[in-house]
């Protein structure tokens, strides 16, 4: 029986409750009314805390009527006692009243339950509008203590820290700051350029195309890295800070990573962005729809400033795969030959051990697929692979984390083919701004051949993977997949399995060949 799929990234089941603690926007671009059009997008039951009432349009805040402290706490009590949250947004906190009244119910709450916080420091509105920016790092603070992950821009940042931001480098400082002061996660959105900002011209991160990028910085005690996308030609931007950070709330109460989190987030405001439309004589609302699958919404990951590429420079992309079909991992000769004769299409040779004249039998296996005209990836040994002038090499995220970036731009010039292993969102970022050869995406289920580290993807998943890769990059998925599983696997639109356990043995892979090579004539 087929598995029924679904092209939604969430179960229909699954609505986490989401606090909103922010103004009322009665334009309704932003604000409150922001956030509720996200999270209702993204399957999460909207909840929320107004903090303000403003009187604004598209053209401009006219009023702005801070709500008491017996108001937000009336509001407050009434949310905990029913409606206990998975994630909190916070946007404008009108006085610092409303601060300092934030920061004490958000620290007991937090010695109560688990609950992911974002704050969208609303310091200054796009129509000009000013708030929380006369405010000193001792209103502040506690505040930045009490939170997961603060989103300012880069106006804002400059704000909070007093850094003018005139180069990528300022951003890092900027962000390493508000960590000191306790922020547990800092994101700072590139979304307003570098030439509105003051960049400098001797800058050596300065690149020719920064004022057509968005740079967004992301850093926490444990990683850091650059996401970048295209910038869009869109006037009608109203909204943006509020609906990211609803986003980022959105993803998190769904149980995703915070650097996942960020990752879908950002393609959810790219999303926006292209949707928006004018609404009144300015600035128009970003639009707040369910997710699609856009390859131009895809931003790519950079770990450090030396990494910055242009995703769109094909002459940076490694050679396109040929179709990979069925693909069997191996690390013996014998397998490989007699994979060889029984049809397979793709070949890797992973010998984790190297046992033997290790350099001798990884020679003859490229020589033997090279005889047969069978595609041979190298796992890790990107080395030989380049002195031996094997087909391609396949690195897992290990693998990556050990090799340079000059490196990996030395084998792309040198004709080899690149795979590379993907378990999450934020690992497809990166690969994405490698422009490899292939993506390979797994565990789908739980391997038979080893154990693994990585929460299976499930068929909804891979089907959602395929659609926003697949037509990117030829792509394979692998973990657990046997004859029982395989239409299943195939009807998500992969066309590639990799498999270990299910072709160990003779008889059992001249089967399976047999049956994916006729089930793919099933699934054009």
């Amino acid at each position: 029986m087929a598995t029924n799929l679904t092209n939604k990234e969430f179960p229909i089941s699954s609505r986490p409750i989401v606090w909103s603690i922010a103004a009322s926007d009665s334009g309704g671009g932003a604000g409150i009314q922001a956030d509720l059009n996200t999270l209702h997008s993204l399957q999460c039951h909207g909840c929320t805390i107004i903090t303000a009432i403003t009187a604004q349009n598209s053209i401009s805040v006219e009023k702005i009527h801070p709500l008491s402290a017996v108001d937000l706490a009336a509001q407050w009590q009434a949310l905990e006692k029913d409606l206990a949250p998975k994630a909190i947004k916070i946007g404008l906190l009108p006085e610092p009243s409303t601060l300092r009244w934030l920061a004490r119910h958000l620290a007991e709450l937090r010695t109560k339950q688990d609950v992911f916080c974002v704050w969208d420091p609303v310091l200054k509105a796009s129509t000009g509008a000013r708030f929380l920016d006369a405010f000193d790092h001792g209103e502040i603070d506690p505040l930045l203590q009490c939170i997961d992950l603060i989103t300012p821009n880069l106006n804002e940042a400059e704000l909070l820290t007093k850094i003018k931001i005139q180069s990528f480098v300022d951003i890092e400082r900027a962000a390493q700051q508000l960590l000191d002061r306790g922020a547990k996660a800092v994101l700072i959105k590139g979304g307003h350029s570098f030439s509105e900002a003051g960049q400098e011209n001797n800058d050596k991160s300065n690149d020719s195309n920064h004022d057509s990028t968005c740079r967004d910085y992301f850093s926490s005690r444990k990683q850091s890295f650059w996401l970048s996308h295209k910038r869009q030609n869109q006037p009608n931007n109203h909204g943006t800070g509020c609906t990211l950070a609803s986003a980022i709330a959105s993803f998190s109460a769904h149980n995703h990573s915070l650097s996942d989190s960020i990752v879908l987030a950002n393609r959810f405001i790219q999303q926006s962005l292209r949707l928006a439309l004018s609404q009144g004589q300015g600035a128009g609302p970003v639009w707040q729809a369910p997710l699609e699958n856009y390859s131009n919404d895809l931003a790519i990951l950079n770990k450090s400033l030396s990494d910055f590429v242009d995703a769109t420079d094909r002459d940076k992309a490694f050679p396109p795969s040929d179709d990979l079909g069925l693909y069997a991992i191996v690390d013996n000769l014998d397998d490989l030959q007699r994979l060889i004769k029984q049809g397979i299409d793709t070949l890797q040779w992973r010998d984790k051990n190297k046992s033997g004249n290790y350099q001798t039998t990884l020679l003859n296996a490229i020589e033997l697929c090279k005889e047969s005209n069978v595609p041979l990836y190298i796992n890790d040994d990107w080395q030989l692979a380049r002195e031996f002038n094997a087909y391609g090499i396949h690195l897992g995220q290990e693998d990556l984390e050990r090799i340079t970036q000059e490196d990996l731009n030395r084998l792309q010039k040198h004709g080899l083919r690149l795979g590379i292993s993907c378990h999450n969102e934020t690992e497809l970022a990166y690969a994405h701004s490698l422009q490899p050869s292939y993506l390979a995406f797994g565990p789908v289920f739980s391997p038979n051949s080893k154990i693994v580290n990585h929460e299976t993807l499930g068929l909804n998943k891979l089907k959602l993977w395929q659609a926003r890769y697949g037509e990117l990059y030829p792509t394979t998925c692998i973990g657990g997949i046997d004859l029982k599983s395989l239409p299943d696997v195939l009807a998500t639109g992969i066309q590639s399995v990799a498999v270990i356990s299910a072709l160990s043995d003779a008889r059992h892979s001249q089967a399976f060949i047999n049956f994916f090579h006729q089930q793919s004539r099933n699934n054009p």
